[in-house]
C-alpha cells in the first residue's frame, strides 16, 4: 500500500491540474497522502533492508538542507510548515522502495507520467484538449503548453518530456523484449518528440540532445564513447539547427527574453557577493527597469535562484544533493553490471539526475519535489547496496571466525608436477578481493567535491554574464 501511495504522488505531482478540476479533487491533499502514507508504512510487512532514518549520505544532507533553510529563513515556522512536505516524501520514498523491483516499477510510473504529459500536450493539438492547452498555448504566441501547475508554459513543458526518450530506451529497448523495442520505446519516443518540437524550446533541443547521446555513453566501452561524443559534436550540432528557432542561436543576447534573464542573473549575483546568506528561502524577487517600468523577472535558473535566496552555504547544500545522489550512482556498478533490473535502475537514475542538473540552469524547479524524489532514488539504490555490502562483511568474518591466524585458501594452488598442486597461503599480487565501494557518511570527498562543484556553478554563471 506504501508503495501504491508513492506512485500516487508521482501522478500528482505531474499532471496535477492548475484548478484542480473545478474543486472536484479538492485544494488540500497533502495532509490526507501523508497520513495514509504514515499508516501503510507502520503496517506493511516489507521492510526497507537499512530502514533508519540516517543511515546514508543522503539522508544528512537533506536534514541539513531543511535545517539551513529554516534557520536561514526570515520565518522559521512559516518555512518549517512549508518545507517539511517535501522532506516527509523524501524519508517516505525512501522508505518505500524496499527492494529492486519496487525501484524499477518507481522509475517506470515516472516515465509513464512524463509520455502522460506529453500525450496531453500532442492530443491537444488535435482539438483533444482536458486541460485547457489551447489557451496557454495562446498566451505563449503558438508554442505549446498544457494547464498542469509544472507545464503551463513552453520551457517547462519541453524540459519535463525530454527525459523520457532516454528513460525510456533504458526501461524497454535495452535489453528489453519485443514489444519493448517495437511497440513501447518508439510510441514513447514519438509523443515526446513532437511535444518537444512545437514547444520550440531552444534550451530543450540541446538536452534532449545532451540526454540521446548519453543512451551511447552510460555503460558502454570507452571506444563507442569517444565515438558517440565526436559523432554529435559535428552531426549533432548540425542537425539541431534546423529546429524551430534554433538559427537565432547567435544571437541571444539581443532576444528580450535574454536579456531580461540576464539582468535577473545580476541582480542574483550581487546578492551572492553581498550576503553570504542569500535574501532567505523564497524572498528573493529581481525587479527589472524594462522600457521605463519596475518589473519582476524570474532568473529562469535553479542554480541562480537558490544562491539568491540560500547564499553560498545553501548553493552548497543544494550542489551537495546532486553530488552524493551521482556517486551512489556511479559507485554501485559493482553491484549491478551483471544484473538487468539492477543496472537498468542505475542508469535511469543517471539518466534523470543528468537532466535534472542541466535543465536547471534554465528553469526554475529548486524548490520542486522533483529534486527529492531524485535523490531519494539513488538513497534508496545505496540503502539496498549498503545491505548487501554489509550482509558480505558479515558472512566473510563468520567465515574467518575459528581460523588459525595464516589462512590456506585452497581454491588456488601453483601446479608443481603433473598430478600436483601446492596450496597459496595467504594472498597472490593481483588477487586481493575487491573492496565495496561504500561509504555511510559525507566525508572529505563529499565536501571538496561539493565546495568544487559550487565553484564551477559560480564560474559558469559569471562567464555567461561576461560573454552575453
Amino acid at each position: 500500500m506504501d508503495f501504491r501511495i508513492a506512485q500516487f504522488f508521482l501522478f500528482l505531482y505531474f499532471i496535477r491540474p492548475q484548478d484542480w478540476l473545478g474543486g472536484l479533487i479538492g485544494v488540500n491533499v497533502i495532509k490526507p497522502l501523508i497520513l495514509a502514507w504514515i499508516a501503510a508504512l507502520m503496517v506493511r510487512k516489507e521492510r526497507s533492508p537499512v530502514h533508519k532514518l540516517l543511515s546514508t549520505p543522503h539522508d544528512w544532507l537533506m536534514l541539513g538542507y531543511f535545517g539551513y533553510i529554516v534557520w536561514n529563513a526570515p520565518d522559521s515556522m512559516d518555512a518549517f510548515k512549508s518545507f517539511l512536505p517535501v522532506v516527509i516524501f523524501y524519508v517516505f520514498t525512501v522508505q518505500s522502495l524496499t527492494d529492486w523491483e519496487r525501484v524499477l516499477a518507481f522509475l517506470k510510473t515516472w516515465n509513464i507520467m512524463v509520455v502522460t504529459v506529453a500525450a496531453i500536450g500532442v492530443a491537444s493539438l488535435y482539438g483533444i484538449d482536458i486541460t485547457g492547452a489551447k489557451d496557454m498555448t495562446d498566451q505563449n504566441f503558438g508554442r505549446l503548453a498544457i494547464g498542469t501547475w509544472m507545464c503551463d508554459n513552453p520551457n517547462a513543458l519541453a524540459h519535463t518530456v525530454a527525459v523520457a526518450i532516454p528513460l525510456s530506451y533504458f526501461l524497454f529497448f535495452w535489453r528489453g523484449g519485443l514489444n519493448g523495442r517495437t511497440v513501447y520505446f518508439p510510441l514513447c519516443a514519438v509523443l515526446v518528440c513532437m511535444c518537444m518540437y512545437y514547444t520550440e524550446s531552444k534550451g530543450s533541443f540541446l538536452v534532449g540532445g545532451g540526454l540521446v547521446v548519453l543512451i551511447f555513453v552510460i555503460g558502454r566501452p570507452m571506444a563507442i564513447k569517444l565515438f558517440a561524443i565526436s559523432s554529435a559534436s559535428v552531426l549533432g550540432v548540425s542537425a539541431l539547427s534546423f529546429l524551430p528557432r534554433m538559427s537565432r542561436m547567435d544571437s541571444l543576447n539581443s532576444e528580450e527574453g535574454v536579456m531580461g534573464r540576464l539582468m535577473a542573473w545580476r541582480i542574483a549575483r550581487d546578492v551572492v557577493d553581498t550576503k553570504s546568506t542569500g535574501e532567505g528561502w523564497q524572498q528573493f524577487v529581481a525587479l527589472i527597469n524594462w522600457e521605463g517600468q519596475i518589473i519582476p523577472k524570474s532568473t529562469h535558473s535553479s542554480y541562480v535562484h537558490v544562491g539568491a535566496d540560500l547564499g553560498l552555504y545553501g548553493l552548497f547544500l543544494f550542489v551537495a544533493g546532486l553530488w552524493t545522489a551521482w556517486r551512489t550512482l556511479v559507485m554501485v556498478y559493482p553491484f549491478t553490471f551483471d544484473m538487468d533490473t539492477r543496472e537498468r535502475c542505475r542508469r535511469c537514475g543517471l539518466i534523470l539526475l543528468c537532466a535534472y542538473a542541466v535543465s536547471s540552469w534554465m528553469i526554475n524547479r529548486q524548490y520542486h519535489t522533483e529534486y527529492f524524489l531524485l535523490i531519494a532514488v539513488a538513497a534508496s539504490i545505496h540503502r539496498l547496496c549498503q545491505a548487501e555490502d554489509a550482509l558480505a562483511t558479515a558472512e566473510s568474518a563468520d567465515l574467518m571466525k575459528g581460523e588459525e591466524d595464516i589462512s590456506v585458501d585452497v581454491t588456488r594452488c601453483v601446479q608443481v608436477e603433473d598430478d600436483q598442486c601446492l596450496p597459496v597461503v595467504g594472498e597472490v599480487e593481483g588477487d586481493s578481493a575487491e573492496k565495496r565501494p561504500f561509504w555511510r557518511r559525507l566525508d572529505l570527498i563529499d565536501l571538496a567535491a561539493s565546495a568544487g562543484l559550487t565553484w564551477l556553478v559560480l564560474a559558469i554563471w559569471d562567464y555567461v554574464l561576461e560573454t552575453m
